[in-house]
């Protein structure tokens, strides 16, 4: 019984040790393009799952620690961020309940990755698994398909997908539709979203992005 647990814990122990040992040579050997990234190999999650025996939720956590570096390198120097997305796939495959990963995606990843269909993707695992408990993933969902796709039927539908979420502040969720689907594409629209999505936010690095985005769209307002 020990060897059994002891194999999966040593399985990731290696995994760990040997993204570390690749990362730190290609720092060592190659140029300062490659030297930018942090997550260069990463474990394939479906493929990995078999040898983890229940220990999926560990190896998530680390490479979730990693994701946050990595993004908050990124954002106060060049602002790319090539392998974020692969870096949230990796970990809602590996532990599809981890529900910060789906806030990057919900909200980064359309922005700051320029690509809201892997957003939507990734937040499509989250509605499955999350969907029940966690309001917030349908609000991003319908979020996406108002502004990247102007798809106001669907958008609907996610946010009285929202609303019904048990623990929804219905009250605001109400409120922040009717101000989608009435004044669409207005500055008080795009205003009351980032606002909402602050005040709902637990995650540092999110709500720092957004409080930066408030206050440019406020300055923009009066200038």
């Amino acid at each position: 019984m020990r060897l059994r647990r002891a194999l999966p814990v040593a399985a990731i122990v290696v995994i760990v040790a040997a993204i570390n040992f690749l990362q730190s040579g290609l720092h060592r050997t190659a140029g300062p393009q490659w030297q930018q990234e942090s997550m260069t190999y990463l474990p394939q999650g479906e493929r990995l799952k078999p040898a983890l025996l229940g220990f999926e939720t560990t190896l998530a956590h680390y490479l979730w620690i990693r994701t946050i570096l990595y993004f908050g390198g990124h954002a106060i120097t060049d602002k790319q961020y090539p392998w974020l997305i692969d870096m949230l796939d990796v970990i809602t495959r590996l532990c599809p309940w981890f529900y910060p990963a789906y806030e990057f995606a919900g909200l980064m990843v359309p922005e700051v990755c320029r690509n809201p269909e892997a957003a939507r993707i990734i937040l499509e695992r989250g509605l499955t698994h999350l969907g029940a408990t966690r309001w917030n993933i349908a609000f991003y969902m319908g979020t996406i398909h108002l502004r990247y796709y102007d798809d106001r039927k669907t958008a609907a539908q996610y946010m009285a997908r929202a609303a019904m979420t048990a623990g929804a502040p219905r009250g605001k969720l109400a409120a922040t539709a009717n101000a989608f689907f009435t004044q669409a594409g207005s500055f008080h629209e795009g205003l009351q979203f980032l606002l909402f999505a602050y005040e709902t936010s637990d995650n540092p690095e999110v709500r720092r992005h957004l409080a930066a985005k408030i206050r440019e769209l406020q300055r923009r307002e009066t200038e």
